[in-house]
Formats: structure tokens, sequence, C-alpha cells
């Protein structure tokens, strides 16, 4: 195995350094970590020299006037220390240079100058004139700077392109624990970020096997998604008068699920691109998945005919997301759906279990060669039938159960929002062909039918994990994309019988 730099690093104790070095000035290329309770990241920059600086107190600067929670804003700032660089943002010109900011001022890690002047308000706060250095003992010159988030509305000629490479995981001090190694020279071709994106996600996959290991699952490493609920899914009751010679009859058909989905999800990103111009070249995610799904169907029809209940949302939540302002944030959600179809000519009572068990699974969107099941174990479907007397059944009953996760993206301040869903599809299918001589039953249990019951009872279940796209995201994929990224299927019963 070639094990990358990201890794190599991972691999180091969780103490690591992080990329981000508030000491060294950002002149020309730097990174930006974001660290929480609920995941963390770095995003690289890097252009010429003169279209990447720095306004922190690293290159010199002291900002005066600057609001922490706002992005586009006009800010007051003095060179206290000409020595460490503060001329570097003059190498062309301030407009056009993207800078990086402080913790204390704007919403965001980086901005881009618009406009810079010699501000009419000379004032220094006396709290601030102790810091400041000047060797000749003058007073430094106070100057404006109009700050910048909305790189695509910017009208401003730029100093060059500045590119971006991105890596995010939704586990918390990963950041401090890897470093973002882009591709350079020939490997920085198309199909070399392709591969860089591929690399680093197989790599941020086995950091997340290696921290997440070494945490209890039930404090850190990976979200919890759980969902416990008996709801019905169809009920629907028909009262006939007798019409004529046809006599009044009555009927309802009555679908219901207990079900229960216990498990957790980690995931990560990997994106490459510039900020300016703004565009995301190539983008990946991987998603991490160990859960149960598990549930009863109950069906009770007196009504001959079919019955669909169609895609039924019964549950919704948000889970912990990742933002890097006004560059990338991804915003997971976990929801739950049901559905089920029959077809029959018979009266049918029937309960059926959905029991599935995935450990290990890996996901990758878009799909490539590192997506992998882990293990799927399905669980015994304990069929419990019986039939009307002295009546021919023939019939199909499906179940679905579909446990969902949608990652809702947006790049670059908004100019690209898509979501990316991942639907878990656990059916399982029933294929009924009986006839029966008195009131009788069929069970799995012992793969045998009860006296009376004669034909054919097929049972399958299985798991089928799909991806799709909402929207348009850059090149990279298009509205409307679905692609299946597992199938697996299971004959769980299948049993051919004689009346006795």
């Amino acid at each position: 195995m070639v094990f990358t730099p990201l890794l190599i690093a991972a691999l180091l104790p969780i103490a690591a350094r992080a990329a981000n070095d508030w000491a060294q000035p950002c002149f020309g290329e730097c990174n930006w970590d974001i660290t929480s309770d609920t995941g963390s990241g770095t995003v690289r920059i890097a252009g010429p020299s003169a279209a990447v600086s720095d306004i922190t107190p690293a290159a010199g600067w002291m900002i005066m006037d600057c609001d922490p929670n706002t992005a586009d804003q006009d800010i007051r700032l003095v060179c206290q220390d000409p020595s460490k660089g503060c001329d570097h943002i003059y190498t062309d010109s301030a407009a056009g240079t993207l800078v990086r900011l402080p913790k204390s001022c704007g919403s965001t890690p980086f901005a881009l100058v618009t406009r810079d002047w010699v501000h009419k308000d000379q004032s220094i706060p006396a709290s601030k004139r102790s810091s400041i250095v000047r060797r000749d003992g003058s007073d430094p010159v106070v100057k404006g700077m109009s700050l910048a988030t909305n790189f695509a509305d910017v009208d401003t000629p730029t100093n060059g392109n500045v590119t971006l490479f991105l890596m995010g995981s939704s586990v918390p001090g990963a950041a401090g624990n890897f470093t973002v190694d882009p591709p350079s020279g020939t490997a920085a071709s198309k199909r070399g970020l392709g591969s860089w994106i591929d690399s680093s996600l197989k790599g941020l996959s086995q950091v997340h096997a290696e921290l997440i290991g070494n945490f209890n699952k039930n404090i850190t490493g990976s979200s919890p998604i759980n969902f416990d609920k008996d709801f019905p899914i169809f009920d629907q009751k028909i009262d006939c008068p007798q019409n004529g010679a046809v006599p009044a009859f009555s009927g309802e058909a009555k679908v219901d699920l207990d079900a229960k989905v216990d498990g957790t999800v980690n995931y990560g990103i990997a994106a490459s691109g510039s900020i300016i111009p703004p565009k995301i070249s190539e983008f990946g995610l991987f998603v991490g998945l160990d859960t149960s799904i598990t549930g009863t169907l109950g069906l009770g029809a007196t009504l001959t005919g079919s019955i669909s209940s169609g895609k039924i949302s019964v549950f919704e939540v948000g889970l912990p997301g990742l933002d890097f302002p006004k560059i990338f944030s991804i915003g997971p959600t976990f929801s739950v759906n049901v559905e089920a179809t029959a077809s029959l000519d018979a009266n049918v009572d029937m309960d059926v279990d959905l029991a599935y068990d995935v450990k290990g699974m890996e996901l990758f969107f878009p799909p490539g060669s590192n997506s992998q099941a882990g293990t799927f174990t399905p669980g015994d479907s304990n069929l419990k039938l019986s039939v009307s007397p002295n009546v021919t059944s023939h019939g199909q009953v499906a179940a679905h159960l579909i446990p969902s996760l949608a990652f809702g993206i947006s790049a670059l301040g908004g100019i690209t929002k898509a979501t990316i869903n991942l639907d878990l599809d656990a059916d399982a299918a029933l294929d009924l062909s009986l006839t029966a001589a008195a009131l009788a039953s069929a069970s799995t249990s012992g793969n045998n039918a009860s006296t009376g019951v004669g034909g054919c009872v097929d049972i399958t279940s299985g798991l089928a994990v799909n991806a799709g796209a909402d929207a348009d995201f850059f090149s990279i994929f298009k509205k409307g994309l679905q692609v299946p990224l597992f199938t697996k299927t299971f004959d769980l019963f299948k049993g051919i019988h004689r009346q006795v």
C-alpha cells in the first residue's frame, strides 16, 4: 500500500500541530483550520505572491475597527511592525489581493481587498499604541480597507488566480493530524486532481478508522443515527351497498410498520479548485456507516386488488455539519422513508420482518473503486402468514424501509448549491401462490407450511444503496444524477408444499 502524506500525518499523535500557523505570515500561500466539537478541517490557498497576503499580527498589522461577525465591511488598520512585512500587501496593489484575517476580525478566514486608502480617522487607541514598533518614533499612518467575500461579484482586477485545496472531517480533532499536500507539476492536471481526491478520501477513511477505533463511539468520532417508531403506512376501508343482484360488501386493507434504525455515521470531504476565480474543479465525499435496520411489516387485507402507499417521509433530523465560511460548507440530515405495495386476490394476514446489520460500509461519491460494503448480514424474516379458507391466493407484497443521508453542499459564498442523497433501501418482498382447503397458515419457522396449504411462498430481502444529486455542481456532476453504489439480495425462504 502506498501511504499518502495525508495518512502518514494522520497517524501522528492527536496533539499534533494544526496546519495553520498564526506566527507565520500568509504570503503567497497558507493554511487555515476549522476546529469544533463536531468536526475539523483544513483549507490550503496558494497563488502568486502578489495575490495572497496577510493583515494579521504575523504580517505586522494591527486592526482597530472590525466587526467579528460581519463578512463584507470597511476596516481601519495600522502597520504596527514594518519588519514583519506589512508592505507585502502592496507588492502590486492592495486592491485585488486575497488576505488572511485574524480570528477577531470578520466572520470568514479570507477576504478580498477591493479598495484601500488613508483613513480620515487617524486616531489610535492608547491601549494599542504600546504595541506599535516604529524605530524612528513616528506615528504610523492609519489605513482604511474595504473587504469583500462575494468573490463572483467583485468587479476588481485580481493579482492572479488563487487555488484552494480543502479537506474536512466529521471527526473532531482530525485536522490536527493531517496535512493538505496538493499535487504539483503534471500531477496537477485534471486527471491528477481526480486522483488526489480519490487518494485523499481513501486516506481519510483510514484516518477515521484509526481515530474512531481509539475513541468511545458514544462520546465522539461518529454521529448517531437513531429512529424507533411504530406507524401506519396504509389504511383504507371500502363499504359498498347492495346494487341490484350484487350483494353489499365491505373490506379493508391495512399496512403498518414497526421500524428501528440504530447506527453511527462519519464522513469526510475533499475539494480542489480556486477562490479567484471562484470555481470548484474536483470534489469527493466519503461516508462511513455502521447500522442495524429492523422492522416488522404487518399486512391485513380483506380486499382484492392492488394497493400502494407511495413513498412516505416519517422522520428527519439534522446532523453536525462542517463550515469553511464563504468557501465551502456541508450540512447533513438523516431521514427515514417507508413504502409498501401489494397485489392480492384473497384475504391475507401477514407479518414479516426486515432485519439487516451493516458494519464497516464505506461509500464514496462521485463513485469510484474505493466503495466497499463491509459486512452485510440479513436477519430471519420471521414470516407469519394466514390465508382465507377454500380460496386460491396469488399475490406479491413488497415493503421498503429507506433510511437516507442527505448532504447539502454550498461552495464559494453560495454561488453553487446542491444536495447529495444516499438512500439505503432495505426491502422485503413476498411472492405467493397458495391454495387452501381450510383456514390455514404458513411460517418460515422450520421452513414448512401447516396442514391444508399447498403452493409456493418465496421471500427475498435486500439492501440497495443509491446516490443522487438534485442540482448541477459546477461541472463535477449534473442535476438528476442517479448512481447505484451497492446492491445485495438474499433469498430468505422458498417453500413448495403440497396439501395434505
